[in-house]
This record gives C-alpha cells, structure tokens and sequence, in this order.
C-alpha cells in the first residue's frame, strides 16, 4: 500500500467515524491531566488501582536498584531473573496450575500460544468476541477456524459436531469479556471440551484480581475438578503492572518454552514489571475479597444509575459497562464532549474492536473512583447524552 492509498483508506474511515487518535496524558500525584485540565479516567483497566498502590511502588523502585530497567535480552538468552520465577509460581499456585510462563505482553502469550499448539491439521474453536490478539493467533497457525455464536456453547457443540479433521480440537474464550463485561459460561464450555476431547484456552485477563476466592479470576471458582488446559491473562489490568502470563501443565510450559517464538525471539519481561506484579498478587491473595467484591459494588452502584437515567443497559455482570450507542460518529460526539465539557475520559470504541453497529462508551470503575466521581460523571454522561439527542 502506497502513501496515496493510505491517504484514502484514512479519508474513508475518517467518513465512517472510525479514525482514531491518541491523548497524551500527564500525572501529577496520581491525578491524571489532559491539556492541562484535570481528567476522571474511565477507560482505565486499573481495576484494583494497584498501578498507584504505595507498597507497590516502593517494590518496583527497589527492583529497579537491584536490577536494571530493562532485562537487555530473551529470556532463554539471558534476560529470565529470580525475580521472573517468583512471580511464575505465585501465578500458578493462584491459578491452580502445575506452572506458569511470564511473558512481554499478554498479545505476545494469546498470539505466540495460538501459534505453537495449533496447526493446518485441527480445528480451532472461539467466541466471536474474543480479543484481536487470540484471532490472530488462530488465523497465523492456519488451523481450521469456527468462530461460535458470542457465549453460546449449544453453537459451539453444533460446530464441533459438524466439523471435521484429524488433527486436535481447541477452544478459545475469554472469561470476562473486554469490551461487553459479560462472563463466558466456562464451566458447560469445560463439559464440552471434556466431552470431545478438545484443549481449552481460557483468557482471565479481566476477571484475575477482580473475581475468584482469592483473586485467581473465573475459573478459581469453578467447583468442578476439570480445569482449562490453558489459562493466559494480563499483568497489565488488576495487578497495575505489565506483561502477559500463561498458567498450564508443566509439559504444555516446556513446549511453549521450545515452541513458541514470540516468546523464543521478544526481549524478556522488565525485572521492575515483574517485581511490582508480584508485589499486587501478594496484595491480592491477602485482601481479594475486601479489592476485588468493593469494585464489583461500585461498578454494580454505577451500573445501576446509568440504567436509572433513561440508558437501556445490558444486565449488570462486571467492573466492564458498555454504553451501548450504535453509530459510530454519535459515540465519537459523545466521548469528545465529556473530555471537553466535564473532563471524563471514555474514548469511544468502534470497529473492528467490536461488531459493526454496536459503537460504545466502555465505562471501567475501578478502586480509584470515589462516590463523588461516579455521581459526577453519571450527571455529565446523562446531560451530554440529552444534548446530542442519544438519550
């Protein structure tokens, strides 16, 4: 594609309402600002605000004097520290899992896994709605691909039903999903994958720290002796820090080790990243019920005064609320004049993010917000929404 071409796909996308900008924000004492002008954050997945968490820091700032910035190579070079193998098996004791694999980012683990384990000769199941990252993974290994109705497991037995192929079967969800909030209903999708002998890749990224006993997200929860054969999620959301992680059997670790080159061939994990991961899961396992149930009450609080002001919401399930507004320039509009006006931070997500047609405002309530913000920003989003007649 050539500058003129390029020129043109943005002159059409920029008519569809889909061109898409960055801001750049500055902190000042954990106080987000945009052009000078203090901001509420909305889009953060910060669920836990442990990203601003004093204990935290303090860890991360340590690690950076014990080790350096950056871990300068592979980890299977040298680049893999202490520090990376303490986090992996607090990850795996979490999680329920024999071990754990720490990597970059969590698209680097969605992407590298789907391309490792699967092949042209099996079929690859997966939730329409699963995250970018996950799609390309499946579409890279050119294994077989059916993407089952949004949490429907009756599709997603149909498809495996009537598909076929000699080679292995494997199914992808997420367990909250990042864009609508809603919970896959794993436990029938585990009988599924039991019953058809299928591998399940389970994505916890916003459900760890925020759901489970102590914090081990969705799966924890289960009450079935069967669990994922492979659950991936973030450092990145709940635990304030970065990276991505894989908890499995210590077989399926020593494949990916050997098998998969986003992991062969990235720089490894910033010790700091790890350590201050490490510093949210010890937090996490000692206080999940008081972090993780006091987001959900007030994500469930701001959920329900959204629906209260005239908005028509989908059912209440998580810390993730989209505002559903259909047309895509509407909810740019929307977005705009609560930066401008009121200083609320929502960008507005459009496709291919999600499907065509169903353009929102992903609302995220995290720890950091004070009764005070959501009431506030309820007031704002209601008034903005009359004014551009979408409420």
């Amino acid at each position: 594609m050539n500058k003129i071409d390029m020129q043109q796909e943005l002159i059409r996308m920029e008519k569809e309402g889909l061109t898409r900008h960055v801001h750049p924000l500055s902190m000042y004492k954990g106080k987000y600002f945009f052009n000078k002008q203090r901001i509420l954050n909305f889009s953060s997945n910060d669920y836990l605000n442990l990203s601003e968490n004093r204990k935290v820091k303090r860890v991360a700032i340590e690690a950076i004097k014990s080790y350096k910035c950056g871990a300068s190579s592979s980890a299977l070079v040298s680049g893999y520290f202490d520090i990376h193998c303490k986090l992996e098996n607090s990850l795996a004791l979490l999680l329920g899992q024999k071990e754990a694999i720490v990597w970059g980012s969590g698209f680097l683990a969605n992407f590298g896994i789907l391309k490792a384990i699967a092949s042209k000769d099996d079929n690859i199941y997966v939730d329409r709605l699963v995250h970018a990252s996950l799609v390309d993974g499946c579409l890279l290994s050119r294994a077989n691909l059916f993407r089952y109705k949004h949490n429907d497991q009756n599709h997603l037995e149909e498809l495996i039903k009537k598909s076929s192929g000699k080679g292995k079967k494997i199914i992808v969800t997420e367990s909250v999903f990042s864009m609508d909030g809603d919970i896959a209903p794993i436990k029938d999708i585990l009988q599924i994958a039991e019953k058809y002998n299928a591998l399940l890749i389970v994505d916890e990224a916003h459900a760890l720290g925020v759901f489970g006993k102590t914090g081990g997200g969705i799966c924890q929860d289960l009450k079935t002796n069967r669990k994922p054969d492979i659950i991936v999620g973030t450092l990145s959301k709940a635990l304030g820090s970065y990276g991505g992680f894989t908890a499995c059997s210590s077989i399926v670790k020593k494949y990916l080790i050997n098998k998969a080159r986003s992991y062969i061939y990235s720089t490894a994990l910033p010790p700091v990243c790890a350590a201050a991961a490490l510093a949210s899961l010890n937090l996490i396992r000692k206080d999940s019920k008081k972090l993780g149930s006091k987001t959900i009450k007030k994500a469930k609080l701001f959920h329900k005064l959204l629906t209260g002001s005239g908005f028509n919401m989908q059912p209440f399930n998580s810390q993730i609320i989209p505002l559903h507004i259909g047309d895509n320039k509407k909810a740019v509009d929307l977005s705009k004049m609560l930066l401008e006006q009121y200083g609320i931070l929502t960008p507005a997500i459009r496709p291919p993010t999600v499907p065509a047609g169903t353009a929102r405002l992903r609302l995220s309530i995290t720890l950091g917000h004070s009764s005070k913000d959501l009431s506030y920003a309820i007031n704002a989003i209601s008034r903005s929404a009359k004014e551009l007649n979408i409420l």
